[in-house]
Formats: C-alpha cells, sequence, structure tokens
C-alpha cells in the first residue's frame, strides 16, 4: 500500500534478490505491504532464463494483486565505443523491453552508460555512443507502453552532476534518481534535494539506498550517510508521485521489511 505523508506519495517496492525466489517475494510483498518488486533482468531472471515464465510470474502479481518494475542489465552498457557491441546491447536492451511489456510492467530502468575506455575515447565522444543508443532505446521504450526511467549512474558521464543534460535531451524520457549514486558522485542530501526539486516533473521512480559513502553498499534506509528527509523533502513540498525501491544489497526478507519501516518512520508514518 501506498505510503503518504502530507502531499508526498510513494507507491514503495523492493528488488528482486537473485536468490529469491519470485512467487515467494511477491506473496512477502503482499504480506508486507509494498506495492511491487524491481525485477532485475540479470542472474536467475536474466531475460533468455525466464521468457517461459512470464505467463506464470503475471498470473502470480495478479493472484497477490502487486505491481512491477523492470530494471534492464546494468551490466549491458548500451554506450560501446564499438558499433556491433553496441547494436548488440540496443538489441538485448529491446527484447528487455519486450519482456517488461508481457509481464505487465509500466516502468523499465536502465543505465545511460558507457564502458569506454577513457584514455582512448574522449568525454565528447563517449557521450556520442550513450546518444546513439538512446536514439533508439527511449522510443522503442514508449513504443511498448513502458515509460523509460533512465537512470543516474556513477561510473560513466550522466551521473547526478550532469543528468540535467540528459533530460534536456531527451524530452520523452523520466529519470530514475539513485540517492547511493548520487552520494557518490558528489551531491550532498540538500543538493539531492535540489535536484528532485528542480525535475520533479520528470523524475517518475527512485532507487532510495543508503551508503556510508566509499562505495555502493546498497544499505537500507537509515544505515549509512544519506538524510532522506532533506533528500524526500522537496518532493513532498512538489506534491510528488511516484514510485520508489529499496534497493537493498539481500535476500533477507526480514532485512527489507526492516527497510521499510526505516523508510516509514523517515516519513513519520511509523
Amino acid at each position: 500500500m501506498s505510503i503518504t505523508t502530507g502531499d508526498l506519495t510513494l507507491d514503495v517496492g523492493f528488488t528482486l534478490g537473485l536468490d529469491l525466489p519470485f512467487d515467494e517475494s511477491v506473496a512477502f510483498a503482499a504480506r508486507e505491504g509494498f506495492d511491487f518488486v524491481e525485477l532485475l533482468l540479470d542472474g536467475p531472471y536474466a531475460r533468455e532464463r525466464i521468457e517461459d515464465r512470464v505467463d506464470d510470474m503475471r498470473a502470480t502479481l495478479t493472484e497477490f494483486d502487486r505491481d512491477v518494475v523492470v530494471h534492464l542489465p546494468f551490466a549491458v552498457a548500451p554506450g560501446s565505443p564499438f558499433e556491433p557491441v553496441r547494436r548488440g546491447a540496443v538489441d538485448e536492451l529491446t527484447r528487455g523491453m519486450d519482456l517488461a511489456a508481457e509481464v505487465g510492467a509500466e516502468r523499465v530502468v536502465f543505465h545511460p552508460s558507457s564502458d569506454a575506455w577513457e584514455k582512448g575515447w574522449s568525454t565528447t565522444a563517449t557521450r556520442a555512443f550513450v546518444h546513439d543508443a538512446l536514439d533508439e532505446l527511449v522510443p522503442a521504450a514508449r513504443d511498448r507502453g513502458l515509460v523509460p526511467c533512465l537512470e543516474n549512474v556513477v561510473s560513466s558521464y550522466y551521473d547526478a552532476t550532469t543528468f540535467d543534460e540528459l533530460l534536456a535531451r531527451y524530452s520523452d524520457a523520466q529519470a530514475t534518481f539513485d540517492t547511493s549514486h548520487a552520494l557518490l558522485a558528489g551531491q550532498s542530501a540538500s543538493e539531492m534535494g535540489a535536484f528532485l526539486r528542480e525535475h520533479a516533473d520528470r523524475v517518475a521512480h527512485l532507487h532510495l539506498v543508503d551508503t556510508r559513502g566509499d562505495r555502493d553498499e546498497h544499505l537500507p534506509v537509515g544505515m549509512g550517510a544519506i538524510d532522506f528527509e532533506r533528500v524526500l523533502a522537496p518532493l513532498a513540498e512538489c506534491g510528488w508521485t511516484g514510485t520508489a525501491t529499496l534497493e537493498i544489497g539481500t535476500d533477507d526478507l526480514e532485512t527489507i521489511a526492516f527497510g521499510k519501516a526505516n523508510l516509514e518512520r523517515v516519513l513519520g508514518v511509523a
């Protein structure tokens, strides 16, 4: 069930851990009041491994009245400097969008990233590789009835400090704002809040992830260095409504439930 506090409404979900069975996770989501699960198409849930299970997965979501957000594999960098590799990445991500539509997702998350060697390719060239892929991927998502939610990354050009350039270029795209990635890119909680205030109409999805600041630890809210009250306050002021995934790096369901309880305390609804 959505968390509402003041003028802020969050549909809250969690990342489906790679070792968590799908049916068990969706049942847990319903039991603990999560609105959705976020399915990462990698590992046991890689597209090729689950294509024949999509109907059953959709039936489970319907049975428990839960939604799904699909995260395309982040290991597939669409902005490869090598054209055949880039074509392959676009093809794989597009096929992932097909699966996302079939399983009933409304939002699809993917990284506007490049694995170009920084000593071999200029920033301008690297951005052009990313744009070449996104020029196809953003319309492909829309053609399938999906909202393309580009995520701020850490190790490529389009981190939180440059992400407004990407939003300006792709008017049909929305953003996934990842708090841990933003911290690692150098943004304070106040700067995150300012970004969210400025781009509230373009942010459709949140990854609420904590970290102690030296690496992307995927901790529950409240277990790291991020001041989530300061991050989320501007969205409350804007009357923002959207989805928020607790991207916790665990397969332990109790820890995931703990993360939700922490978020509720931060929002003052616990």
